[in-house]
């Protein structure tokens, strides 16, 4: 008896060890291709399509692909580091940073959904290579990546969530300055919803308690 128990132990640690490997290469991949696909859409954007960069900044999605970017670049490292010595290196910095970009990724997944229906004058860009990129196959595989990827800090406390919204408060309140103060006239808002004068303080409201709703709903097995 002792000894079926000593093997079939020791098939448990060989198919954990398996499914871990493959869970962690699964990752690297996706993580791989999303770095791919945004450092291929930016500079297509930029030297391809001719874009201008600074014109291009003022854009969520843009700046949204930068960031998803590099955070998949580091957590590529994080990934590789792990697959290697088998261990889960994820530090809370990276975590978060991830649960911000996949929470970035699913605004502009909505955005730009929503905004293909009649409801929204803004018509996003699809059709070109930066277009599907940076709107749809980038925000599904972000999301993907970090939804399969188990969250490797455990219990979180009720107000961690909310870190997931690092860079869509960055970018609203940058936004809000440049408009709000005449940097930048309202016209030149990249997106109708985001010009002061016609957008009302309880949608502005709804916006912001619906992105803390998809901080926590990401985070809830956490």
């Amino acid at each position: 008896m002792s000894e079926e128990k000593k093997i079939d132990l020791e098939k448990f640690q060989l198919d954990f060890r398996r499914r871990y490997i493959l869970k962690k290469t699964v990752n690297l991949v996706m993580s791989c291709f999303i770095t791919f696909c945004g450092v291929t859409s930016i500079l297509y954007s930029v030297y391809v399509h001719g874009s201008n960069l600074i014109d291009r900044l003022r854009y969520m999605t843009f700046d949204g692909t930068i960031f998803t970017t590099i955070i998949s670049a580091i957590f590529t490292v994080t990934c590789m580091i792990e697959a290697v010595y088998e261990i889960e290196n994820t530090s809370r910095f990276v975590y978060f940073m991830r649960l911000s970009s996949a929470v970035t990724e699913f605004v502009i997944f909505a955005v730009v959904m929503f905004g293909l229906t009649p409801l929204v004058p803004d018509q996003p860009d699809i059709v070109t290579y930066t277009g599907l990129i940076m709107h749809i196959v980038i925000p599904a595989a972000t999301l993907l990546c970090f939804i399969f990827n188990d969250a490797p800090i455990g219990k979180i406390k009720w107000y961690e969530p909310l870190q997931g919204t690092w860079y869509i408060t960055v970018y609203a309140v940058v936004m809000t300055i440049v408009f709000a103060f005449g940097i930048l006239p309202p016209e030149k808002a990249p997106y109708s919803f985001l010009n002061l004068r016609d957008s009302s303080i309880p949608f502005i409201l709804a916006c912001g308690i619906g992105i803390c709703k998809v901080c926590t709903c990401f985070t809830a097995d956490g």
